[in-house]
């Protein structure tokens, strides 16, 4: 499911391609995007929480990115479900928040969604 959402977001974001990690990020010249993934619940409708970090030294880039995909992955409750690879999902947002990491002079921006998703033909 997370390889067809995140094909799913570099496919609608062009200039994100190659550069949503899994996990954690150690690229520190530009923008990084990186994406957990954490099951709340199974069956045949799935539902998880799909955490998105988007991390750069630029604050404006930073909230351009955040508003492209809050666009792409927030969806309204009368549209339908999006087929990505053999993934059928619906996402909504689900809170987040933004800090200025310190560490690596870089600011953080994380947002949170909701995803109800299924596996098309019922593949795992």
């Amino acid at each position: 499911m997370y390889i067809d959402i995140k094909n799913y977001i570099e496919s609608k974001i062009p200039e994100l391609n190659g550069r949503l990690y899994p996990v954690y990020t150690t690229d520190t010249e530009g923008l990084s995007i990186v994406y957990k993934v954490s099951p709340s619940s199974g069956g045949h409708m799935k539902q998880s929480q799909l955490q998105l970090i988007i991390i750069g030294p630029d604050y404006d880039i930073c909230k351009q990115i955040e508003s492209s995909i809050i666009d792409l992955l927030d969806m309204e409750e009368d549209n339908p479900f999006v087929l990505a690879g053999n993934t059928c999902f619906w996402s909504s947002v689900a809170g987040g928040g933004e800090i200025f990491n310190d560490g690596c002079q870089m600011h953080e921006i994380t947002r949170y969604f909701i995803v109800d998703w299924r596996k098309r033909n019922g593949s795992e």
